[in-house]
């Protein structure tokens, strides 16, 4: 099959670059979204932390057995201290696994955060990826669940979910409570991810709290809020220029986004966040900023010198460290699965027989 398609790409090798040639960034004008600024570092004694998390997975016939690992790090007069949390475990196979294992790992990145605030002085907390989408993008099963079992759940468990949630920021507070939904519900699995939604917004509203001390990065991006184009804005931008700057901000205000939040509704629509794109480095990789309230030029300048101070080619150090601590790699989840003494063939295994 590998043979068909190398001759496959030398076939096709022309066409396809025809197309690309067809992609016309030079039709978008950026010159009046894009600021061309040498970005010094600051000589403010900032501190700085960050936080990452991975999450993989392995399926067997009869489940799915995953791990999450994240951690929050930030650098201290005696060096790098770490803010940890780990859950390997077993899930259903339903057709919710996957946003349902996200939304853990978004889980256990934000309490390590909070965690963090609580532990160390932060100034600053770097997350990896996007916030503002994980906020206002709704989860599928929302529209799936009834009404009256989503009353049910908020009514009961809502409360001993703030409750439990006040006492500590550690893994899945919901599960605390799943055996008791599951006799409730009759093992229905959409109730408990319901209360599972609603701790992901809780959590987030939290750190929604600590406003100018957070800062979201990404390094991919297929917005196209800028130029309305099929061509994403990250990728105008790097076509524009390759010097170091960043673009003009754009505000988002959650109050926009038509649906309430089930929780907390009021903070959460009051939101607006900063949204703008910057190159720390000539010729290095542009990157994508969210910041969780207004923030002027002036604001986004002394930010971006806070971050390219304990940056590296273009990126900051301490993000680059949090993501290489935690990723889990395929290997690590065989080994992981032998640990637990998995002998139950994953229905693969057979291809190699």
């Amino acid at each position: 099959m590998l043979d068909s398609l190398y001759e496959k790409a030398l076939k096709k090798r022309d066409n396809i670059n025809q197309k690309l040639g067809e992609i016309e960034y030079s039709q978008v004008d950026a010159s009046r979204q894009w600021v061309n600024y040498s970005i010094d570092e600051s000589t403010l004694d900032a501190s700085v932390a960050a936080g990452d998390g991975s999450i993989n997975k392995r399926k067997f016939l009869p489940f799915i057995f995953y791990a999450i690992d994240a951690e929050g790090i930030i650098h201290t007069s005696t060096g790098l201290k770490r803010i940890e949390s780990s859950e390997i475990d077993i899930i259903n196979h339903h057709k919710y696994v996957e946003d349902r294992l996200r939304s853990y790992m978004g889980i256990f990145e934000i309490k390590n955060a909070l965690r963090m605030f609580t532990k160390y002085d932060v100034d600053l907390f770097l997350f990896d990826g996007s916030i503002l989408g994980n906020l206002i993008r709704p989860f599928p099963i929302e529209k799936e669940v009834k009404e009256q079992v989503k009353e049910k759940v908020r009514e009961k468990y809502l409360p001993l979910l703030k409750e439990e949630l006040k006492g500590s920021y550690r893994g899945i507070t919901s599960s605390k409570f799943a055996r008791e939904i599951a006799d409730e519900f009759e093992d229905n699995v959409e109730p408990m991810i319901y209360l599972e939604n609603l701790e992901n917004l809780l959590v987030i509203s939290e750190l929604m709290k600590q406003n100018k001390k957070i800062v979201a990065i990404s390094k991919t991006s297929t917005s196209t809020e800028y130029f309305n184009s099929k061509v994403p804005d990250m990728a105008i931008f790097d076509m524009y220029s390759k010097k170091q700057g960043y673009s003009k901000p754009r505000f988002s205000n959650v109050s926009e986004v038509k649906r309430d939040f089930p929780v907390r509704n009021d903070f959460l629509k009051g939101l607006t966040f900063t949204i703008f794109y910057a190159r720390l480095e000539d010729h290095k990789n542009i990157l994508k900023f969210e910041l969780p309230y207004y923030a002027t030029e002036e604001d986004i300048k002394e930010l971006l010198e806070v971050i390219k101070k304990m940056s590296a080619e273009g990126y900051p150090l301490l993000l680059k460290k949090a993501h290489n601590d935690v990723v889990i790699r395929k290997n690590d989840l065989k080994n992981l699965s032998k640990i637990i003494g998995f002998l139950e063939k994953s229905g693969r295994e057979m291809l190699n027989e």
